[in-house]
């Protein structure tokens, strides 16, 4: 038995491997009894094809092809209402705008924009854009009642203040 620690043969990439030791032998045993350890069989090829081994390696061929799978075709994209876009467009520039005039007018708009989209898109199942249209109903409501708000609430406050302070300022 060589030493573990000293190198064995090299392999060929010229590294050195360590020898391995061997199996002890079986110890002996009583007359007739099986050995708790079997030796494996000796390397190289079956000697006859009743072992299950083929008699030759399957010869390889080229890799076998697969068919590409087809992709899904999209379906194709539903024109959009030019009514719902002008509700969306309008509904949003009454909320970017509300500190102007502007957010009154184009908040009208987009309510009745989105009213006749909706009613169009009904109309013509092919014809997309119900979503815009319903945004732009939203946002037209929203902010047409954040504006009623303010202008009920701004006269209610001059009145109840004003009936206060008005006397005071011209009473001189």
């Amino acid at each position: 038995m060589s030493d573990p620690r000293t190198p064995g043969p090299t392999d060929p990439f010229g590294e050195h491997t360590p020898s391995v030791p061997t199996a002890p032998a079986p110890a002996p045993g009583y007359p007739g009894a099986t050995p708790a350890y079997a030796p494996p069989p000796a390397a190289g090829p079956p000697s006859s094809p009743q072992q299950g081994y083929p008699s030759a390696p399957p010869a390889y061929g080229a890799p076998q092809t697969y068919a590409v799978a087809q992709p899904y075709a999209a379906p194709p994209a539903r024109p959009s209402s030019g009514l719902a876009i002008t509700s969306l467009v309008c509904g949003i520039a009454g909320v970017v705008l509300f500190w102007a005039v502007l957010p009154m007018l184009a908040s009208i708009a987009a309510v009745i924009t989105g009213h006749m989209a909706l009613g169009q898109i009904r109309r013509s199942p092919g014809l997309g854009g119900r979503g815009m249209a319903i945004a732009g109903l939203i946002l037209g409501y929203i902010m047409i009642g954040v504006l009623v708000f303010t202008i009920v609430s701004t006269l209610i406050s001059l009145v109840v203040f004003g009936a206060f302070t008005l006397p005071f300022v011209f009473a001189r």
